[in-house]
């Protein structure tokens, strides 16, 4: 019984009795599903050759909308891009992704500065609900 007595009077002090209405306002993990996006990086080609002021762009949907897109060189983030171009292209071959907008595409010119010769460029789309899924990579080389 002093035990009882003991932890109730120590948990009351501390603070860290909660009633059920604190309990069920706790964060939850979240159970939602939330596919995949999918994309591609349509500029550089794979194994092009390219300057060192490199022009990329692609496309990405997500069901739930598309926060912006990372782009790495080599696993350096070099910037991150919102969607800003309008890709009807994208909606007739994967009608899913329709929107009232059609804006699918991202585009960005980016100095390579220390990435000359052989690059990975890759991106990850950042979906509405926070997810984040890469999209295939591009090889290039990068002039001097």
């Amino acid at each position: 019984m002093r035990r009882l007595v003991l932890a109730v009077a120590l948990c009351a002090l501390a603070g860290g009795c909660a009633d059920e209405a604190t309990r069920n306002d706790a964060p939850k993990r979240q159970h939602e599903r939330n596919p995949p996006s999918f994309g591609f990086i349509d500029i550089p080609a794979k194994d092009a050759t390219v300057d060192p002021t490199v022009r990329v762009s692609g496309w990405a949907c997500d069901e739930s909308g598309v926060k912006s897109v990372r782009i790495y060189f080599d696993d350096e983030l070099m910037l991150s891009v919102p969607l800003a171009s309008v890709r009807p292209d994208v909606e007739r071959v994967y009608p899913r992704c329709a929107s009232a907008d059609h804006i699918h595409g991202f585009e960005s010119i980016i100095d390579a500065g220390a990435h000359a010769g052989y690059t990975n460029i890759r991106a990850e789309v950042i979906d509405g609900k926070g997810g984040m899924t890469p999209l295939p990579s591009v090889s290039v080389k990068i002039r001097e």
